[in-house]
């Protein structure tokens, strides 16, 4: 099963592919900002959040991170002006300072100014811009390095010539969102298929079976088998679930990678030609 933190992180990761595909196809721009209105917010959050969330509200050991809450990615794509952050602030224990409406507001702006701007080159903008800013040889030296992105990829193997298929935003995007696909390719080439979650489920008194992923929570797992049958499992005492997640490895990596670190593997894929 899997733990709190693991969970928001695939939670958030779905909804936010949701989000970004739903968009793309209606080519519409991301939820509009009050720039005025941000720029008193980000003096509120440096004055009062910062010290715990991060300069960046991407989180430190005394707080979580905010670009990636599940509240304020729903504050944001309803465009609820923080409308519904204000008493989730007041039922934290460590908020002992008290914000007015028009101050969460704010922080709203600048909360929503902030997803939009990662989200910049990761289909959510028609026009997506200094895709290619990053060092291609930090990228390379992330690649084989830190990123551990050579344990899985290659770029003799599966990626080479990837530069040719798919432009920078399409690259940018499979990175942050492995199990959206790549989309359209360079001249409308179809779209890379994703690969799926597999499970095994050996029973306490029976034979180990194999499929497809379908749904998984505490209390039973669905899956689709070779045949393309479903068959649904109670997670009963002694029922043992095997998960194979081919994207374990870029979830674990949302904590971690910086901007800097997606912008290098962009500028190192994009060298792959």
């Amino acid at each position: 099963m899997y733990e709190g933190a693991h969970l928001k992180s695939v939670i958030f990761t779905g909804l936010l592919v949701l989000s970004v595909a739903v968009c793309a196809r209606a080519q519409i721009q991301p939820p509009p900002v009050d720039e005025a209105a941000a720029n008193r917010g980000e003096q509120v959050f440096a004055a009062s959040c910062a010290q715990c969330h991060g300069a960046d509200a991407r989180g430190t050991t005394n707080g979580p991170d905010l670009i990636r809450s599940i509240p304020v990615l729903h504050d944001r794509t309803q465009q609820l002006h923080g409308r519904e952050l204000a008493p989730l602030l007041q039922k934290q224990p460590n908020h002992a300072f008290n914000l007015t409406q028009d101050q969460v507001s704010d922080l709203s702006q600048f909360l929503t100014r902030s997803v939009n701007r990662i989200l910049r080159s990761g289909g959510y903008y028609n026009q997506p811009s200094d895709l290619l800013s990053g060092d291609a040889k930090g990228g390379e030296a992330y690649f084989n390095g830190a990123g551990g992105c050579n344990k899985c990829h290659s770029p003799t193997g599966d990626l080479a010539g990837i530069a040719n298929r798919y432009p920078p935003a399409a690259l940018q995007q499979r990175i942050v969102f492995p199990q959206a696909g790549f989309g359209r390719g360079r001249g409308g080439a179809p779209a890379s298929p994703s690969a799926r979650r597999e499970v095994t489920v050996t029973p306490p008194n029976g034979s180990a079976v194999k499929g497809d992923l379908v749904r998984i929570d505490d209390f039973s797992v669905t899956l689709q088998d070779s045949a393309g049958g479903y068959r649904t499992f109670s997670r009963t005492a002694g029922t043992k679930v095997d998960v194979t997640d081919p994207y374990a490895a870029h979830v674990a990596l949302l904590d971690k990678y910086t901007d800097a670190d997606i912008h290098n593997l962009t500028a190192y894929l994009e060298t792959l030609k």
